[in-house]
């Protein structure tokens, strides 16, 4: 006797819950990562043990590249009175007002368009001076690259890249990395100047081939301006291996 072919039917899954929640998880971790922004210099940090994460809001990091460059990166409250944005305004318009109090014969001042261009940055780190020339770069075709190329150093000298740091200890003008400094801690962000003084706002990231008299001249000028707490970032040990 023949067998009874059972007719076949093709599997039918309906994918559309599955869609839903690939799209709901897209978005969800669209709106809460924290995007790092670009570094001028590449930073290998010195391995350690210590597991203490640095926090991610109200801190300020220094970055010290080998050469002895530094720029600075700030991350702040997400709340609409201290953003990111609005926080490196005031910050710049202090910095400015510290540098003019020394430098009376050759003030500095910025437009609204260069203010606004400044709040967008992620790292920042040229002279003063020349500070305004660097924030007008932006309007030139490929604006934003070359500004870019100026902050890693792209061989012209009349774009120094780098916080000018040197100073003469017997001097008692602080030089610009101490106006900067200065500048957060006289911010009107009390949470932010609430880390700085507790030593959890400043962070010092200095690649692990920096020479130590370098990273003694950053701690250095902190402890003159009285900044004497802050934070030595670390790569855990042995997860680059």
């Amino acid at each position: 006797m023949g067998r009874v072919k059972i007719a076949k039917k093709s599997t039918f899954i309906d994918m559309t819950a599955m869609s839903d929640v690939t799209v709901l998880l897209l978005t969800f971790f669209m709106l809460t990562s924290t995007f790092l922004s670009k570094e001028p210099a590449t930073v290998i940090t010195p391995p350690s043990v210590s597991t203490e994460k640095v926090q991610e809001t109200n801190v300020v990091q220094v970055l010290v590249n080998p050469e002895g460059k530094i720029w600075l990166t700030m991350n702040n409250d997400t709340s609409a009175n201290w953003s990111n944005e609005k926080m490196r305004v005031a910050v710049l318009d202090k910095v400015a007002e510290i540098y003019n109090e020394t430098h009376k014969s050759k003030p500095i001042s910025f437009t609204p368009e260069q203010k606004y261009t400044f709040s967008k940055l992620g790292a920042f780190g040229v002279p003063l001076a020349k500070m305004g020339e660097f924030l007008n770069t932006i309007n030139e075709p490929e604006g934003q690259t070359k500004m870019d190329k100026w902050l890693e150093g792209d061989g012209n000298p009349n774009h120094p890249t780098g916080i000018p740091i040197s100073w003469n200890q017997n001097d008692q003008t602080p030089n610009e990395f101490q106006m900067w400094m200065k500048a957060m801690r006289q911010s009107d962000n009390e949470n932010l100047v609430n880390a700085i003084k507790d030593g959890t706002g400043v962070a010092i990231k200095a690649d692990q081939n920096t020479s130590f008299e370098v990273v003694h001249l950053v701690m250095d000028n902190l402890q003159t301006i009285h900044m004497n707490k802050f934070t030595l970032l670390t790569a855990l040990k042995g997860a680059e291996e």
